[in-house]
């Protein structure tokens, strides 16, 4: 499989360097493409007017848009084809119908903490995406979470 475009859903919690680093090391590997995609849930409370509801929800999705383009410039300027999504639903729906219809090869996506194999079976964002994905699904543990670096397992790829 040789990725040529790859889906890196992001919600700028800590989860989110590893998956850049992990996004960017594939886009320069395989010469792919970026898609960061940041989803911004709807406000669901009942006090907020409907109308209050979206003009929140469009200020929060052109502020996360500007900051991710801000993102892609600073971290990979010309060195990797990127470009910035935000859109505003459920966000496994929202990956899942983002990687359909951008033809993703591959998601790349962080887990929002140790969770382990567990995680895989909770009702995370990553295991419905996982789940219901038309693509291979990449999940990027937290640093300092996932498997040591010393880890026999890691250093066999080095040789």
């Amino acid at each position: 499989m040789k990725p040529q475009r790859i889906l890196a859903p992001v919600d700028f919690s800590e989860s989110m360097p590893g998956t850049l680093q992990c996004a960017a090391a594939f886009a320069r590997e395989f010469g792919a493409a970026i898609t960061l995609l940041h989803v911004v849930k709807p406000d669901q409370s009942f006090i907020t007017h409907e109308i209050a509801r979206f003009q929140l929800a469009e200020a929060v999705r052109d502020a996360r848009e500007c900051q991710l383009n801000k993102l892609i410039d600073v971290l990979w300027a010309n060195e990797v084809k990127a470009e910035a999504l935000v859109a505003v639903g459920i966000p496994h729906l929202q990956i899942v119908n983002e990687a359909k219809e951008i033809t993703a090869d591959l998601i790349i996506m962080g887990t929002q903490g140790p969770a382990g194999i567990w995680g895989l079976f909770r009702r995370s964002t990553t295991s419905k995406v996982v789940r219901y994905a038309p693509c291979p699904v990449l999940v990027v543990p937290l640093f300092g979470h996932g498997v040591p670096v010393s880890s026999p397992m890691l250093r066999s790829f080095d040789s």
